[in-house]
């Protein structure tokens, strides 16, 4: 698991509160409990934590939990 996979995961079950057990790199989205709250929690924490800002349905888009970490590292690695 990289950085930003156990980053996403840790804003997932930290700030939207998921439980942590089905939250995992490999669960999709809906495996993993994320629903449009958390959407909206993961995306409001990377603004402030990244300045980075990607629409909620952008994250929705993505099928697991894995595919949201390599769009936010995306967007990371064009803002650098």
């Amino acid at each position: 698991m990289d950085d930003m996979q156990k980053t996403v995961i840790g804003i997932l079950t930290g700030k939207a509160g998921l439980p942590p057990g089905p939250v995992t790199p490999e669960a999709s989205l809906a495996e993993a409990g994320v629903d449009s709250m958390a959407v909206a929690v993961l995306a409001m924490v990377i603004e402030d934590e990244y300045g980075l800002v990607i629409t909620e349905a952008d994250l929705s888009a993505n099928s697991t939990v894995a595919d949201l970490a390599a769009l936010i590292g995306r967007h990371l690695a064009a803002k650098a």
